[in-house]
């Protein structure tokens, strides 16, 4: 039985990398990825930004984020490389959560509850009312 699960981490580079620092740089991340038996997802570059708080004297970073299935070795390794980097500023790995859309209940005839404010809240009201009072 595999105990892969799904990850998502996002991480920072300097704002100074070349095109081909960056290329090479996230083609490094995909590799250590895959050699530690995760399955990627396309990277998503969310182009430079500027960062809420100065790191180390920069105010700016190049964000990118990673999808990947892959076991806690996976993102140990991963996040090994990342921290020993030079071109990462920052990073954040968690576990992806899938929510289901949300969907209102479907209203029953057999609830007693005919949408007339008769509920538990309008006693809470009406002994408000005689405490104001």
């Amino acid at each position: 039985m595999s105990n892969e699960m799904e990850y998502e981490t996002v991480y920072i580079f300097r704002p100074d990398l070349t095109d081909e620092m960056t290329k090479k740089a996230n083609d490094k991340i995909a590799e250590i990825v895959q050699r530690y038996g995760g399955r990627l997802q396309p990277l998503k570059d969310m182009g430079k930004r500027a960062l809420a708080y100065p790191i180390a004297k920069m105010s700016r970073g190049h964000y990118f984020q990673l999808n990947f299935f892959g076991t806690g070795k996976t993102v140990e390794e991963l996040e090994r490389h990342l921290k020993m980097s030079e071109d990462a500023i920052r990073y954040l790995t968690v576990q992806a959560v899938h929510f289901e859309p949300y969907q209102e209940p479907a209203h029953t005839e057999h609830s007693g509850h005919h949408g007339h404010g008769h509920g538990r809240s309008h006693g809470r009201h009406q002994q408000e009312q005689e405490v104001n009072s």
